[in-house]
């Protein structure tokens, strides 16, 4: 602004100086008159984003709401007196920290737009992040001061957010899929995991390192096979990183009917507490298989079981007669009472089924989902391998008019490809070299760093450099007397980038080392300069 009106005016008003505080300048009624409309439009595409953010409740992956549920959990625990306010500002903090504005901040980077948005598109998402960040924390005040005029889209939202974030962590745990625990167990294929090396490694020194946070007890299964695998190995060399498919499988492996009572065993849960689970596992299996049982609300369970007991289905019929049975153990042992209607066990089954919903519906729509994460994957390792061979065909054409062969014409574009668009006949490859060396020139230049070779010997001795082909080099260690070298080495120009872009010094040739980025040069001063 103090530009344009300094261009516009020929010099700058007495009461316009051009250096003040961001403060002083928000003050000015030109400031504001720019920065209200844009403040304006700021706010509605943050609310149009957090619009979209509320209404995706049910796409949140279920990993994400867990770990969300399990924060809250954990809150009210060791904090009885945080208020609901609080503890959805935690909850905020890591669902949109980690999960949301990182997409936001770079949607490149999760394949939501082509290309890089420019400059002040970024900028704008940068800033959108911020306001959701600062809604999702609540603090009393704005880190930064230019984030003050804001607060009216913090403070418009925080109801409605935080009903979202309780939201977030209504989901069932683990142990409440029963039914999918089945499927997955009782499925033919293996499980399997495709895992590189140093994956494996990485997450070893991980559990290796908190070991005592996650299994702090001698018999904990996690400590015990950490133990016995002992410390985890070095990272190994990019070229050996390969991938490989593990078979996932536990030693300590029970049947599914059983999973339940080990699982409590170990807590010291007492069995009217496995009877009662059990029970509730069986009264969500028959209102899945008898869905109108379930309309009538609170839950009449004597009912359910009954009807159970009675259907045509010899299967729901064991069931029934078996929760019937169990549900009388469970009064004898005062765990319920047949007069109130076993409220509080038909409340939880209530939960159950509230939670698991329709379990092939969510499976189906899963399925949906991770297919089209699998195309997408598919479209873009398509891209990379076209990506990939174009970069190896202008790799290749480099080499060739830098290898000293001919040299390339004006109307050249490509390997073997005019302007015309006649294909011309590629040159024969033309051997380069050999080109020699003496022991005492390579030390001399730094190229030696270390020498195996005694000293009474060392004038005997050079080296003979050929180039087959461009980006492919033969050093060959002779002694003098001798036809045949005593040892050569085929070097790939790439491999020689590579151990120079991972920081790599030597170059072992068995009886001397040389430093990677000198024989670089010498390689270059050789073969390219002296061609060209």
């Amino acid at each position: 602004m103090i530009i344009q009106i300094e261009q516009d005016a020929g010099e700058l008003p007495e009461d316009l100086p051009r250096s003040v505080t961001p403060d002083v300048a928000a003050q000015n009624p030109d400031v504001q008159a720019i920065i209200g409309p844009r403040l304006t439009m700021l706010i509605d595409v943050a609310n149009s984003f957090l619009e979209t953010i509320l209404d995706s409740l049910d796409s949140v992956p279920y990993g994400i709401r867990w770990i969300c549920k399990q924060i809250r959990s954990l809150t009210k625990r060791k904090y009885p007196d945080a208020t609901d306010f609080a503890i959805c500002s935690l909850i905020g903090g890591f669902f949109f920290l980690r999960f949301v504005n990182p997409a936001i901040v770079t949607p490149q980077a999760y394949m939501l737009v082509d290309g890089i948005p420019g400059k002040h598109p970024r900028r704008t998402l940068t800033l959108i992040a911020k306001m959701l960040q600062n809604l999702a924390n609540k603090p009393s005040y704005a880190k930064e001061a230019y984030m003050l005029p804001s607060n009216p889209f913090v403070e418009s939202n925080k109801t409605r957010m935080n009903k979202f974030l309780n939201e977030l962590c209504e989901v069932g745990d683990f142990y409440e899929s029963l039914e999918m625990d089945q499927y997955m167990a009782l499925s033919k294929k293996d499980i399997i995991l495709n895992i590189t090396l140093n994956e494996i490694y990485n997450s070893h020194a991980l559990l290796v390192q908190h070991i005592d946070v996650l299994a702090p007890k001698d018999k904990d299964h996690l400590r015990i096979l950490v133990t016995e695998a002992g410390p985890a190995p070095a990272q190994v060399p990019r070229k050996d990183n390969k991938t490989i498919v593990l078979p996932l499988f536990s030693r300590w492996e029970i049947p599914i009917q059983d999973l339940t009572t080990a699982l409590m065993s170990e807590n010291n849960i007492t069995q009217n507490d496995i009877l009662y689970m059990e029970t509730k596992a069986i009264f969500v299996q028959l209102i899945r298989s008898l869905p109108h049982l379930s309309n009538q609300r609170p839950l009449q369970l004597d009912y359910i079981a009954e009807t159970a007991a009675t259907t045509k289905d010899a299967q729901l019929v064991r069931k029934g007669i078996k929760v019937k049975e169990m549900m009388r153990e469970l009064e004898e042992a005062a765990v319920v009472d047949h007069r109130d209607g076993y409220a509080l066990l038909a409340e939880e089954i209530a939960q159950e089924l509230t939670h698991l919903g329709n379990l092939r519906e969510k499976v189906n729509q899963e399925i949906q989902s991770l297919e089209g994460v699998y195309q997408t994957i598919l479209d873009h390792n398509n891209y990379l391998r076209s990506q990939l061979e174009s970069y190896k065909a202008y790799l290749q054409n480099v080499r060739m008019q830098s290898g000293g062969g001919e040299k390339g014409s004006k109307n050249s574009v490509g390997i073997g490809v005019e302007v015309d668009g006649k294909v011309k006949k590629q040159p024969k490859a033309q051997v380069l070299g050999p080109y020699k060396f003496t022991h005492a020139q390579l030390e001399k230049e730094g190229i030696i760093v270390e020498s195996n070779v005694p000293d009474n010997r060392r004038g005997n001795i050079y080296f003979a450099i050929t180039s087959p082909i461009p980006g492919t080099f033969i050093i060959a260690l002779h002694y003098r007397g001798r036809d045949k070298a005593i040892l050569e080495m085929d070097l790939k120009l790439d491999d020689l980038l590579e151990k120079q872009q991972d920081n790599v010094q030597l170059l072992d040739l068995e009886y001397v080392q040389l430093n990677v980025s000198k024989i670089l040069q010498l390689l270059n001063r050789t073969f390219v300069t002296k061609h060209k």
